[in-house]
């Protein structure tokens, strides 16, 4: 999975922001999968251990994504005191399934990994920046 050096300093900076709560936001993708921008959005739960995204903000997310051709096919959340895995709230929680997970982790070192969920189960994916 490519994801560009500005989506991927979005995602970290992001993350660092909301720290200590969890970040969250929306990856929009090209026709041919890549992603094509990062949407760092609000956590309306203000939690360090869950997120939801606000839904105005996801909406403005959808509709600029839809404005260039691109579609919603990916999420990105931070845990702040955890890895950077899917935990099993994580995973319970994911729909629709086939989207791209992007998970910065703090502990025990800061690092970012991607994701995808088939049927409850995790795949990593090769995340490179470009």
């Amino acid at each position: 999975m490519l994801l560009p050096l500005e989506g991927r300093e979005a995602i970290l900076n992001h993350a660092h922001w909301c720290h200590p709560l969890e970040a969250c936001g929306l990856l929009a993708v090209d026709p041919d999968g890549r992603i094509a921008m990062v949407y760092p959005l609000t956590n309306r739960d203000a939690s360090p251990v869950r997120f939801t995204v606000d839904p105005a903000e996801q909406f403005g997310a959808v509709n600029h994504s839809e404005d260039r051709g691109w579609e919603i096919g990916g999420a990105f959340h931070s845990h702040p005191d955890g890895r950077a895995i899917l935990s099993p709230v994580d995973l319970a929680a994911i729909q629709p399934q086939d989207w791209i997970q992007i998970v910065v982790g703090f502990v025990p070192r800061l690092e970012m990994r991607a994701w995808t969920v088939n049927q409850g189960e995790s795949q990593e994916l090769t995340l490179s920046t470009t």
